[in-house]
């Protein structure tokens, strides 16, 4: 990611400044942007009013000379270069009138990682006579942990030496971390000469700073209130998270924190429902204000999570429940069976429902739009049937195992398929690596899961591991109650093409999210036929 700070000067309405861009990803085409400065005056006179816009790089030029990047806001425009070696960034502000005005930015901070992991909070800073009402932008560049990185900006009003508007940039270490009982999280930073120190409340959606000098003076105005406020608000990415009778594994939840933490999901975007109180007999509980996983909340909620998404939006849903077959005399399968999830069908959980395959695919076909990216990821059993393509129906399939296995929870009672993708994205992160595309993202999950058998770390007699050819799944063993487990991607493709998407990201090609061309299944078609050699 990328810090840079500057000053901002825009006619009568923005004079002199502080201005601070961050790209929490990097560069590359859809990755989102955010500015960040306070108006001298605004259009309805309002004075030092903050200033927050989001967006995503639309334009990349990369040259043996150059970078060029362009990044519309809802109103305004910002295209320029950024130098050879990172340091600055040279950019032409812009409205719809045509209007310029020349923007330099200094590079704050930069580090390796490439996917969407950082936090920005802004607010109001006072400190006595010399900030004065002025905008903080605070930058968490990854996990609020001891030794990690944390930016600070924003301009004294008069500085001591009675300098007007100077930026003050802190590049800061986190230190003295420390989450309490009820999940609040504390810690600190300084600048070698006054101490910061803020709390991040359970609720995750803003941070309370405290700033004190050598003396310990405070500000009567302290404690200051910072909002997140980032590319998360930009509302283009949402999920839904079912889970019903396959345990209390933490797997929902590893998808949860993937999403928010490195894919750019706000926590607000991501809906679970499960029974947190899930015994393996009698009455189910949701006591955590989530709704229960019946199939009459999974519709509705699916259905609007499509028909919610415009072109350019990402949609994903996540389900960890039994799959089951069906006999349907219409399939076009050839043994004339159907599939589906097994869900709730009352509130309680006691009576069982199954929701078809042929609903999920009849709703995405009505509801969900052109350009949209729509990932359904499942560990449920017979997974790899749950995404029609005997009709041009949009999405890409993720699944654990192919429509005629069964699944297994073998890794430490967990599905290997959803640890697989959780840590592969994770791993990116910690070794700041970009977000992957999902040809990428389907063999890291795979080798994955190769290398824990090859650790001893899957275990169980039911789970049999890949078959022997992958791209011929070895069907499951009804009489010994065996399965093998052959991971599925499966899309059509003229959906789009997933050795050039990015997992979880807006489309990048103007054609994306249409669905039609032919089904393509992983890894059948993943490897040359004969007559392509």
């Amino acid at each position: 990611m990328y810090v840079y700070v500057g000053k901002l000067n825009w006619f009568e309405y923005a004079e002199n400044e502080c201005i601070t861009i961050v790209f929490p990803a990097g560069f590359a085409l859809k990755d989102p942007v955010c500015a960040y400065w306070q108006w001298t005056v605004d259009s309805s006179g309002a004075r030092k009013k903050n200033c927050t816009q989001e967006g995503f790089i639309t334009s990349v030029t990369n040259s043996t000379s150059e970078y060029r990047v362009r990044f519309p806001f809802d109103y305004y425009a910002f295209e320029g270069t950024i130098s050879t070696d990172f340091a600055t960034l040279s950019l032409e502000m812009m409205n719809p009138a045509g209007d310029r005005r020349s923007v330099g930015l200094s590079l704050e901070h930069s580090d390796e990682v490439r996917v969407p992991s950082a936090s920005v909070f802004t607010g109001k800073l006072d400190w006595f006579e010399y900030s004065q009402n002025e905008m903080a932008t605070l930058t968490v560049p990854g996990n609020v942990a001891n030794a990690e990185p944390v930016i600070l900006s924003h301009q004294w009003t008069e500085d001591a030496d009675g300098n007007v508007k100077k930026n003050h940039i802190v590049n800061g270490t986190l230190a003295s971390v420390n989450t309490n009982a009820d999940g609040e999280v504390t810690a600190a930073f300084d600048d070698g000469y006054y101490t910061y120190n803020f709390t991040v409340p359970r609720s995750n959606n803003g941070v309370v700073l405290q700033m004190s000098n050598p003396s310990g003076d405070v500000d009567s105005s302290a404690p200051y209130n910072l909002g997140q406020t980032d590319f998360r608000d930009l509302r283009k990415k949402k999920a839904l998270i079912v889970r019903f009778g396959t345990g209390t594994d933490d797997g929902i939840f590893r998808v949860q924190d993937m999403l928010v933490k490195h894919l750019g999901f706000s926590h607000a975007d991501v809906e679970l429902s499960y029974f947190d109180i899930d015994p393996d007999k009698g009455p189910k509980q949701c006591t955590l204000g989530q709704d229960p996983p019946t199939v009459a909340n999974f519709q509705a909620k699916f259905a609007q999570l499509c028909a919610s998404a415009v072109a350019g939006d990402v949609r994903c849903l996540y389900v960890d429940a039994h799959g089951t077959t069906y006999p349907d005399p219409d399939s076009d399968e050839q043994d004339g069976n159907d599939e589906g999830w097994i869900l709730a069908k009352d509130d309680d959980g006691t009576l069982k429902e199954v929701l078809y395959d042929d609903w999920l695919a009849k709703a995405i076909r009505t509801h969900l739009r052109k350009g949209v990216n729509l990932t359904i990821i499942t560990s449920s059993c017979m997974g790899g049937g749950m995404l029609d393509t005997h009709a041009a129906t949009p999405g890409v399939l993720l699944a654990g195992c192919h429509e005629s296995q069964f699944n297994v929870k073998a890794l430490k009672k967990m599905d290997p398929w959803i640890v697989g993708i959780t840590s592969a994205i994770k791993s990116r992160f910690r070794r700041g690596r970009g977000v992957p595309t999902y040809t990428v993202l389907y063999n890291e999950a795979k080798s994955f899961i190769r290398a824990q058998i090859a650790q001893g770390q899957i275990t169980g007699g039911k789970y049999q591991g890949p078959s022997p050819e992958e791209w011929n799944p070895v069907g499951r063993d009804a009489d010994k109650d065996t399965s093998n487990q052959d991971p599925q991607l499966i899309f059509y493709n003229g959906y789009f093409d997933p050795g050039e998407e990015r997992f979880l990201f807006p489309f990048q090609a103007p054609s994306g999210g249409d669905a039609g061309g032919n089904v393509t299944r992983f890894p059948g078609d993943e490897y040359p036929k004969h007559d392509e050699l």
